[in-house]
């Protein structure tokens, strides 16, 4: 495996400084003969992801391709012990690459988890049959959760367990749901979801129900404010902040033009907007259990985009019948793998092309 496949020069160019030695000093290359390099084990990795998942099928291809007769259980060695090498290169890729950003000073006495899910198909099939939610941490790419679901499991905080004291979770509009709030809470967690129309009733301090597109109508654009609100557990009140950004003109429009699309691939709206979603399309709203500004819990969600982005090419490259389902450090290794090659997808595509500042209005 030592002469250079063309197209891995780039790749290879790509990684973050010192990871061939963090590749010994993570154990990845121990008692390993025949794929002796950081070069040579970055290529059976890429080559197993890329193939299928199959360590038999690597074996295969590794045998055409550069002339290794490496059985699949040879195959199956070097995987398992690249998982902890895979993950400090993925975090290492996207640290240098500017899709990790450093944690506020004002964040430090949290950890900031991030949630989202991505649906697969077994081949043949018309629709989507599993769902892999996923929870990670927003500032180190640390794996916290991950669990796989058929796909009619809904994307909620109730699909995570490991949700402790002192941890936000960020979530988009398909978490902004009482059952999620109650869930975080009830384990000691604090919050910060993006409100979807109609999710829940809001109240003021008298109990009075509280219409936000009445009450944000003369909000100024491209301005924030906090509102102190409640919603209603078992008719008592029980407070939540809630934070909204009022988008301009070219902004509404754009965002506009993704629903539309959205919706045209449903039968039920055809193309069109409700009148609730014109509405609300009008702002950026985040509930959030936080007594914070408007201005920090806004640039907090914020923050969560380039992960997102990260996650959307993630599901493009995720295939449910290549992922391990047992052991521990095989399951690491895919899932660092696939979000590596994310990652430089990602890089490749929109390096000097990004602007975070943009994107939080979608």
């Amino acid at each position: 495996m030592e002469r250079q496949i063309e197209g891995y020069e780039k790749i290879i160019s790509m990684m973050p400084d010192g990871w061939a030695e963090k590749a010994r000093e993570l154990g990845a290359l121990t008692r390993s003969r025949k794929v002796s390099t950081a070069v040579d084990l970055l290529k059976l990795n890429l080559l197993h992801l890329t193939s299928g998942g199959s360590f038999g099928g690597t074996s295969a291809m590794l045998k055409l391709t550069e002339g290794l007769d490496l059985n699949k259980n040879a195959v199956y060695e070097r995987i398992c012990k690249s998982a902890d090498w895979l993950e400090w290169l993925c975090v290492n890729f996207c640290r240098q690459s500017s899709m990790l950003t450093e944690k506020p000073e004002w964040l430090e006495p949290w950890r900031v988890r991030l949630v989202d899910a991505t649906d697969e198909a077994i081949r043949g099939s018309k629709g989507a049959d599993y769902r892999l939610h996923c929870m990670m941490d927003l500032f180190t790419l640390e794996a916290i959760e991950t669990n796989l679901t058929k796909a009619a499991r809904g994307e909620t905080m109730t699909n995570f367990n490991k949700i402790k004291k002192g941890d936000i979770l960020i979530g988009d509009r398909a978490y902004g749901t009482l059952n999620s709030m109650r869930h975080i809470l009830s384990k000691g967690g604090e919050f910060c979801l993006r409100l979807k129309a109609n999710h829940f009733n809001l109240y003021d301090k008298s109990g009075e129900k509280i219409y936000l597109t009445e009450l944000l109508s003369e909000m100024p654009e491209t301005t924030s404010k906090r509102l102190d609100l409640y919603y209603k557990e078992k008719d008592e009140l029980t407070p939540v902040y809630i934070c909204v950004y009022r988008k301009n003109k070219e902004q509404q429009e754009r965002s506009l033009r993704q629903i539309k699309n959205s919706n045209s691939n449903q039968r039920k709206m055809r193309g069109k907007a409700s009148e609730t979603q014109v509405l609300y399309n009008q702002f950026i709203i985040v509930a959030t259990s936080l007594d914070q500004t408007a201005e920090r819990i806004l640039e907090l969600y914020r923050m969560r985009w380039q992960i997102e982005l990260l996650f959307k090419r993630f599901k493009s490259l995720f295939d449910y019948d290549e992922m391990p389902s047992k052991k521990e450090n095989t399951v690491k290794a895919w899932f660092y793998g696939k979000l590596l090659l994310a990652a430089i997808c990602e890089a490749l595509v929109n390096q000097g092309r990004f602007s975070p500042e943009e994107q939080i209005y979608i």
